[in-house]
């Protein structure tokens, strides 16, 4: 395309700057359309080193290319890699502080536990002090009463028996005032106005 382009340029060339015949020698305008021609080899010449520079450059920048698509896959394994183990190591750490938080909540209960029997067998303990104060104070409350109402128990039944005894001789002196009441009116008065008649 470069080569049809550059015979355009040529030809357009040799038609603007050859007015004169074709067959003149060395006429001005025959040096000057050399001189062109010789230009436009040049030119051409230095196209051509352009295209090969520029296909150099194509497949410089293919290489680089691929070697820039083979970093990045690279780089892409080893970020993977990286993270997978990162993502292991994570995953082991958190297993591992999982199992010290699992065993510092049984401990956690297992202390928990003993203190609640501690507490237990304390309450256990003051209530079985309380039960026995209890139980000492009422058996102590039945012993007092018992000998404190002995002794008016035993002077009761002696008062009792001593009214017995003396309840015997008043009904002796009463039935004795009766009869006496029967034959003097004094002694029945008397005994009327006590309700003893």
């Amino acid at each position: 395309m470069r080569r049809l382009l550059l015979t355009c340029l040529l030809w357009t060339g040799a038609l603007v700057f050859l007015p004169a015949p074709v067959g003149a020698a060395d006429s001005p305008v025959a040096s000057a359309d050399r001189e062109i021609i010789e230009r436009l080899t040049r030119v051409e010449t230095r196209l051509d080193g352009l295209e090969e520079s520029i296909k150099q450059l194509r497949a410089d920048m293919t290489l680089q290319n691929q070697q820039l698509r083979a970093d990045m896959t690279l780089q892409n394994q080893q970020l993977r890699a990286d993270m997978t183990l990162q993502n292991q190591q994570l995953r082991e750490d958190m297993q591992l502080q999982n199992q010290h938080l699992r065993e510092d909540m049984q401990q956690l209960r297992e202390d928990l536990n003993s203190q609640l029997d501690r507490h237990f067998q304390l309450i256990l303990g003051v209530l079985g002090a309380f039960t026995l104060m209890f139980v000492s104070i009422l058996g102590f409350a039945i012993w007092d009463r018992r000998t404190m109402v002995r002794p008016f128990a035993d002077k009761v039944k002696s008062l009792e028996d001593d009214l017995s005894t003396k309840g015997r001789s008043l009904d002796v002196i009463l039935d004795a005032l009766r009869s006496l009441g029967q034959r003097d009116e004094r002694v029945a008065a008397i005994l009327k106005r006590l309700n003893l008649l």
